[in-house]
């Protein structure tokens, strides 16, 4: 105490003159008009490169993380590629299921419903909230419109919900409000709900699948063909966990999501030329008692 009490004694006049610098400069900037907005719109673009340098740098970083995610689905769209060559080989993948397959084409020459995809840049994301959204950097006149699917370079990643002219509202599959029905692709099963529990962001619940069924971890989960938004057999994830209730008679299955959320930066919106037209069908289907009435006489 005593050393630093002469540091003090010793540099007074340093110290006294720095601390009337300082009260005066604070007083120029607080009175003065001109001297104020100068600072404030220096403050503002010295922030701004602070925080391009950060962006820049982050970047940089994870420059080793992002090349392994575009290997990753450079792989996967190479395989998907392979697949819609061969519609044989396709239908063994899934089972013998064609029921995603457009028929209205000529006979003989079915071919898959077509997608467009846009690509998009995450600018904010929550995943600590019963109710989390992610905002993209592209909107209407980008092309994205409501109720178009989302996915990363790892799979899903939710819906978007609103627009504007330049950015987009999306749904995360890490909301109360997200269901859909998977299809586990070793058993070629599409039964259940998949929806979020609120707790562990990379975690799903998997629920209304029977205990008889075989399910083992590591299971595969995809989109089934159930949906109009999501483009069928999209990687979701893998069974992580099995809960026998023997109170229930459902398995209470837990989804580990191939999407890391907390590291989420460039997705893509999808979109198929057909869902208006499945929509319009599912709308206008009215089933009266009339048109179930069997004449056997």
């Amino acid at each position: 105490m005593w050393v630093i009490y002469q540091w003090i004694k010793k540099n007074s006049y340093p110290l006294l003159a720095i601390s009337l610098f300082l009260f005066s400069f604070n007083q120029i900037l607080q009175y003065q008009i001109y001297q104020h907005s100068f600072y404030f719109n220096s403050s503002i673009a010295f922030i701004r490169s602070i925080d391009e340098w950060r962006s820049n740098f982050t970047n940089f970083v994870n420059l080793r993380v992002e090349n392994e995610k575009l290997k990753a689905e450079n792989v996967y769209l190479r395989n998907s590629i392979a697949y819609s060559d061969s519609l044989i080989s396709l239908y063994d993948q899934i089972k013998g299921d064609t029921s995603y397959i457009d028929t209205l084409t000529t006979p003989g020459k079915a071919r898959k419903i077509s997608y467009s995809y846009i690509s998009a840049k995450v600018i904010r994301n929550s995943t600590n909230r019963p109710d989390n959204y992610f905002y993209l950097d592209k909107g209407s006149v980008h092309g994205i419109n409501e109720q178009m699917a989302v996915m990363g370079p790892e799979g899903i990643v939710g819906v978007i919900i609103q627009t504007t002219e330049h950015y987009s509202v999306g749904m995360s599959v890490l909301n109360s409000k997200f269901e859909t029905t998977p299809i586990l692709k070793r058993l070629g099963l599409r039964e259940g709900v998949l929806k979020w529990n609120g707790s562990d962001s990379r975690v799903l619940s998997l629920d209304e699948i029977s205990r008889t069924e075989k399910v083992k971890s590591g299971d595969l989960v995809l989109t089934s063909n159930y949906s109009t938004i999501f483009p069928p057999y999209q990687p979701i994830g893998k069974v992580k966990k099995i809960n026998k209730n023997t109170s229930s008679q459902f398995l209470e299955i837990d989804v580990e999501l191939a999407t890391d959320f907390s590291k989420l930066n460039n997705v893509y919106c999808v979109s198929t030329r057909f869902k208006n037209e499945i929509d319009t069908l599912q709308n206008s289907i009215i089933i009266s008692p009339s048109n179930n009435k069997t004449d056997n006489k």
